[in-house]
C-alpha cells in the first residue's frame, strides 16, 4: 500500500492538483459568500456598458489593459462567484509557470520549486485576492507573464519547435507589457534565464552573443514600450496617475532622490521578506483571538501545510549531490533581481509597497523573489532536511491561515455592502436624473470614495451610460469649502462626465454607529446618532428628487438576492412613505414591524412612526413612542424636541396641546432648547 502510495505522490499530475487544493482552501471556501470591492466596480460598470469599443479608451493609461475584460467578460459577466472562481485559476496558472520555469531551468531543485510555487500561491503579503475584477487584468497579465518566461526556455529546451515557442513568447511578453507595466522590471530577468539554460546544454560558446540574440526581441519591444509611455503617452492624459515622480527626483537632485529610494528599498525588502509573515498570522487589529472563524482559519492552515509537507517530503526524493554546486547561489541573486526590479516600477512612481492602503497589489511582480530568497536561504541556512521542512510548512500554514481570514474579512465587509444597497434601494426606490448624492468616506472599508459613483448608478440607472446621470461625491474630496444650494458639480468618470448642482443631491448615512442607512431629512435635524460631518448638509438634502415608484429592482446578479425584511426595510419604507406623506403605510409598516418582534437600534428610526400618529391624531401612540425613543437614546432630545414643535402646527386641539405640553417638557430641555 505504501509503495502504491508513493508511486501516486511521484506523478507528476498531482503536484498541480496539490497546488489547486492549497489555493482553494485558503480562498476558495467562502467565495459563493463574497462580492464585488474597491475598483472591481469599475470594471462592473464597463461590463454593463455593453460597448467593446469603449473598453481601450476606458483605461486611457493603460488601453491594451481591456483585453483582459475582453478575454473574461464572456466568461464571467457580472457574476461575484464566478470571478472569484477565475481569480483562483489566473493566479494557479501563473504560479504552475512559474514553477514549470524553474524546474526547466534547475530540474535538480524541484522540492524546493514546489515550495517556492506554494508560498507564492499564498504569499501573505498580497491581500488583493478576493477584489476579483478589478485584479483580473492583473493576474491575467501575471499569467501571460509567467507564461512567456516558461516558452523562453522551452523554445531553447526544444530547438525542433523553437519557432513555434519562441514567437509565442514574444506575443505574450510585449503583450503584458503593453498592458499594465507591473512586470516590465522583471524583464531583466530572462536574458538571466537564457544564460543558465544554455549553459546547462553546454553551449558556451559564443555564449554571451546568442544571449543577447534571443533577448533582443524583448528589448525591442521593452524600448517601443518606453518610448510610448514616456514620450507618446504623456501628452494624451490631463492627469498621469503613474507618472515616475521619484525618478524625477533622482534626475534633479540626484543625492536627495537615491537616499528617498535606498529608504524605501530597505523599509520594503525588509517587510517582504520578514514582518509580513508573522504579521499576517498575529495581527490583533484584524482578528478576535476569541472568534470561532481565526481558529478554524488557524485548524485548516495546520492540516494543509502539514499535508502539503508530507506530498513534498514523499514526492521526487532527491539527494543533495545531484545539486548544481551553484544552483543555491543562483536562486539567492534571481530572487534579488526579482525583488528590487520587480518593485522598481512601484518605487519609481514615488509608491511604496509597506505603506498605505490597498499598496499590497504592489508585491504582485516583487514577491517572486521574496519567495525564492526565503525558500532558498533557509536551504542555504539551515542544516537538517527535518529543519528546513518544518519552518517551510510553518511559513505554509501561516500563510494559508492569514488568507483565509483575510477571505473572511472580506466576505463581512460584503455582507455589510449589500445592507446599505438594498437599503437605499429601499427608501429609494426612484431617483430623478441628474441628481448627486453625498455622504461621508467609502460606503465601506473595502470601497473607495471615487468608485461611489459606479455603485449609485448601477443602483439607479438602467441601462447604465458611458456618461453617468448620478454621482457620488464624499464631502472630503469634493473641493467645495461650502455645502450651499446653488453651487455646480462636476465629476470625471474615465470615459464620461456627470455634471450636477448642490440644488439638485440627496445627502445620506450610511448607518455605521449601528442604525439604517438614512437619507437627511428636516425630521432628522438635531439627532446626535447623525455623522457629524454629515450633518450639516440639511441644507443641500432635496429629498423632492426622489420618487416612490422604482424604476427598477437591483441587479441581482451583482447586488445580491433582497434580504429578509428586517427593521431597516421597515424604517426605510416608513421613511420614504412619510415623504410621501402616505401616513396609513406608515401604520401599516409599524404593525408589521411591531408583529415581527423588531425594534430599532437608533432612536431616531422611530421619528417617521411618532410623525404618522401625530398626522393622524393618534397623540397618546405617538408620545409614548416617543419615550421609547428617549430611552434608546438619551441624547435624542433635540430631534424629538424639533419634531413636537412641527406637531404643534397640525391642529389646537385640547389633546393635541396636552401632549404637546408634555412632550415639550420632557424633551426641549435646557440643554435642548
Amino acid at each position: 500500500m505504501k509503495a502504491f502510495v508513493l508511486k501516486i505522490v511521484q506523478k507528476p499530475w498531482l503536484f498541480p492538483l496539490a497546488l489547486l487544493f492549497i489555493g482553494v482552501l485558503a480562498y476558495g471556501l467562502i467565495i459563493p459568500s463574497l462580492g464585488f470591492y474597491w475598483d472591481d466596480w469599475e470594471g462592473v460598470y464597463l461590463y454593463q456598458l455593453h460597448n467593446p469599443a469603449i473598453s481601450f479608451q476606458y483605461y486611457s493609461e493603460r488601453p491594451l489593459s481591456a483585453i483582459a475584460y475582453l478575454l473574461l467578460f464572456p466568461v464571467a459577466k457580472m457574476t461575484p462567484v464566478v470571478w472569484q472562481i477565475v481569480s483562483l485559476l489566473l493566479r494557479w496558472g501563473g504560479v504552475l509557470f512559474v514553477y514549470y520555469t524553474l524546474n526547466l531551468v534547475w530540474p535538480s531543485r524541484q522540492q524546493q520549486n514546489r515550495w517556492v510555487a506554494a508560498l507564492l500561491f499564498v504569499f501573505p503579503g498580497f491581500l488583493e485576492q478576493p477584489v476579483s475584477v478589478a485584479f483580473g487584468q492583473h493576474l491575467t497579465t501575471y499569467l501571460f507573464f509567467a507564461c512567456s518566461l516558461f516558452l523562453t526556455v522551452l523554445a531553447l529546451r526544444q530547438p525542433k519547435l523553437f519557432w513555434l515557442w519562441m514567437p509565442l513568447s514574444i506575443l505574450l511578453g510585449g503583450l503584458q507589457i503593453f498592458m499594465m507595466e507591473y512586470f516590465v522590471g522583471l524583464e531583466i530577468i530572462r536574458p538571466f534565464l537564457i544564460w543558465l539554460t544554455m549553459q546547462s546544454m553546454e553551449k558556451r560558446k559564443g555564449l554571451f552573443g546568442k544571449v543577447l540574440l534571443y533577448w533582443s526581441p524583448f528589448v525591442i519591444v521593452l524600448a517601443a514600450y518606453g518610448y510610448w509611455r514616456f514620450v507618446s503617452l504623456p501628452p494624451t492624459l490631463g492627469v498621469d496617475p503613474n507618472t515616475p515622480a521619484l525618478l524625477k527626483t533622482i534626475l534633479r537632485s540626484p543625492i536627495a532622490g537615491l537616499s528617498s529610494l535606498a529608504i524605501v528599498v530597505y523599509q520594503d525588502s525588509l517587510h517582504m521578506l520578514l514582518t509580513i509573515w508573522p504579521q499576517s498570522f498575529l495581527d490583533t487589529t484584524k482578528m478576535d483571538i476569541n472568534s470561532k472563524r481565526v481558529w478554524l482559519s488557524w485548524l485548516c492552515g495546520a492540516i494543509a501545510c502539514i499535508a502539503y509537507g508530507l506530498y513534498n517530503q514523499n514526492s521526487n526524493k532527491q539527494d543533495a549531490e545531484h545539486f548544481n554546486d551553484h544552483s543555491t547561489v543562483q536562486l539567492i541573486f534571481l530572487g534579488i533581481i526579482i525583488l528590487l526590479f520587480g518593485a522598481l516600477p512601484v518605487w519609481a512612481t514615488g509608491k511604496q509597497i509597506a505603506v498605505g492602503k490597498w499598496s499590497e497589489r504592489f508585491t504582485l511582480a516583487p514577491m517572486l523573489g521574496a519567495v525564492i530568497l526565503v525558500v532558498n536561504l533557509i536551504d542555504w541556512l539551515f542544516r537538517t532536511h527535518r529543519q528546513k521542512q518544518v519552518l517551510l510548512t510553518l511559513l505554509l500554514g501561516i500563510s494559508i491561515s492569514g488568507q483565509m481570514f483575510n477571505q473572511i474579512v472580506f466576505r463581512n465587509d460584503w455582507i455589510i455592502q449589500k445592507k446599505i444597497y438594498w437599503q437605499l434601494h429601499w427608501r429609494v426606490p426612484s431617483l430623478e436624473p441628474g441628481t448627486a448624492l453625498f455622504g461621508k468616506g467609502t460606503f465601506t472599508d473595502k470601497s473607495s470614495y471615487y468608485d461611489g459613483t459606479y455603485i449609485v448608478n448601477l443602483l439607479f440607472d438602467n441601462p447604465v451610460r458611458q456618461d453617468p446621470r448620478y454621482a457620488y461625491f464624499d464631502i472630503y474630496h469634493t473641493g467645495l469649502d461650502d455645502y450651499i444650494p446653488g453651487s455646480p458639480l462636476s465629476q470625471v468618470l474615465r470615459s464620461g462626465q456627470f455634471a450636477g448642482n448642490t440644488s439638485k443631491s440627496i445627502v445620506f448615512d450610511f448607518g455605521v454607529r449601528g442604525g439604517c442607512v438614512r437619507v437627511l431629512d428636516s425630521i432628522f435635524e438635531g439627532d446626535p446618532d447623525l455623522n457629524s460631518s454629515v450633518a450639516d448638509l440639511f441644507d443641500i438634502s432635496d429629498v423632492s428628487t426622489i420618487k416612490a415608484i422604482p424604476d427598477l429592482a437591483p441587479n441581482f446578479d451583482i447586488f445580491g438576492a433582497e434580504p429578509p425584511h428586517n427593521w431597516c426595510y421597515f424604517f426605510e419604507k416608513a421613511d420614504l412613505a412619510r415623504q410621501m406623506q402616505d401616513w396609513e403605510t406608515i401604520l401599516q409598516l409599524k404593525a408589521e414591524a411591531d408583529a415581527s418582534g423588531y425594534e430599532p437600534d437608533v432612536a431616531a428610526e422611530d421619528l417617521p412612526f411618532i410623525e404618522a400618529y401625530a398626522q393622524t391624531n393618534r397623540w397618546d401612540q405617538a408620545y409614548q413612542l416617543s419615550l421609547a425613543a428617549h430611552e434608546i437614546g438619551s441624547g435624542s432630545g433635540m430631534a424629538l424636541c424639533n419634531a413636537w414643535r412641527r406637531f404643534a402646527q397640525f391642529d389646537s386641539s385640547a389633546e393635541m396641546l396636552s401632549y404637546t405640553g408634555k412632550a415639550s417638557q420632557e424633551f426641549c430641555t435646557e440643554g435642548n432648547p
